[in-house]
């Protein structure tokens, strides 16, 4: 072959090989920029100190969600005493970006302080105690923090309802009165029911769906669902994906997509073969994305990831696997999921 043919075709296949670059996914814009809803991210703010993590949420998005201190334990660590600082910090970073802040989470069965949990009272007791914590966060923010997650994960597998502190002392009543309370403190929040595994089991989505609509059709002051998609490559199925969102359409509630990431190796394998299993990724980013698209407008509250980059994914800790769940890599380059997403918007 002469050399200028083989130096022309090495170019070409060198140029089908090549990964998208940054320009090619269109990171010289932002994300949101190109969607007709809010996109959205789960920060921790001792990220902040990298500069790539700093720029790409800054410009990539424009809805944030605390990942962790808004929770319970970080909060309310004391009784008598509420932890605001490092909250309000990240309030005001948002506000300069003019990035909406979505509050996560007023009530959950996880990451209570330890007072919380010995604490000992009558029924009226635990109820105050119960109440004060939502309005006096809620109050805190009012205006400042557009939609709270009043309450996350209070249904397990089966479909009943999540046995912990809060039933054992309030009863099932629990959930109608935090939104409640919520509602009282800050009447322009909108307040969400957020969970996760409701596009993979079907009974479970079946059972929160049919409980959120009662309280709706009993005037409970509730305006959306947070559907977590802690999802893989491998389920739940496109058609799941599909069901569950429109059926979390079909409650007349805003649907957010709360908690996005998509695992590549949930099943704990050596030796991944990454370009692969990214270009999975980026089918069923597209398969969620999609879905959402298709819903009628009105109803989308947006879609948000959790957490920027690969290196800041919870699952690894957590699962103590090797994973890539998330748009960015380890580099906070983008990955195909990321130049999928831009296409997709």
């Amino acid at each position: 072959m002469p050399r200028a043919l083989l130096t022309f075709v090495l170019l070409i296949l060198m140029s089908a090989c090549k990964k998208p670059s940054s320009e090619e996914c269109g990171l010289e814009k932002s994300l949101y920029q190109q969607a007709n809803f809010p996109l959205g991210v789960a920060v921790d703010p001792t990220y902040f100190s990298l500069p790539q993590y700093d720029t790409l949420v800054s410009k990539q998005f424009n809805s944030i969600t605390p990942e962790n201190i808004f929770k319970p334990s970080y909060l309310h660590p004391q009784e008598n005493s509420f932890f605001w600082w490092e909250a309000d910090n990240l309030v005001a970073r948002a506000q300069q970006n003019k990035q909406r802040i979505h509050g996560h989470t007023l009530i959950w069965h996880k990451q209570l302080p330890i007072w919380m949990l010995n604490y000992q009272g009558t029924k009226a007791q635990w109820e105050a105690m119960f109440k004060n914590h939502i309005q006096s966060i809620c109050q805190h923010f009012k205006g400042k923090v557009e939609a709270w997650d009043v309450i996350n994960e209070a249904f397990n597998e089966d479909g009943t309802l999540r046995n912990f502190i809060w039933r054992q002392h309030l009863g099932d009543a629990y959930i109608e009165k935090a939104f409640r309370y919520a509602h009282e403190a800050d009447p322009q929040a909108l307040l969400f029911y957020n969970d996760f595994n409701l596009a993979y089991n079907e009974r479970k989505r079946a059972a929160v769906l049919t409980f959120l609509s009662k309280l709706k059709q009993r005037g409970l002051p509730i305006d959306g669902i947070g559907m977590q998609m802690h999802i893989a490559i491998n389920y739940p199925s496109r058609g799941q994906i599909n069901s569950a969102i429109q059926a979390a359409g079909e409650t007349g509630l805003l649907v957010h997509l709360s908690e996005v990431d998509i695992s590549v190796n949930p099943f704990n394998k050596g030796d991944l073969d990454k370009e692969e299993l990214f270009n999975r990724q980026a089918d069923v980013l597209a398969t969620v994305v999609l879905a959402y698209k298709a819903l009628p407008s009105r109803y989308q509250y947006g879609i948000s990831f959790w957490g920027l980059s690969d290196a800041n994914s919870w699952i690894r800790d957590f699962y103590q696997r090797e994973d890539y769940p998330l748009l960015f890599d380890d580099f906070y380059q983008p990955k195909a999921c990321y130049c999928k997403l831009i296409d997709l918007l």
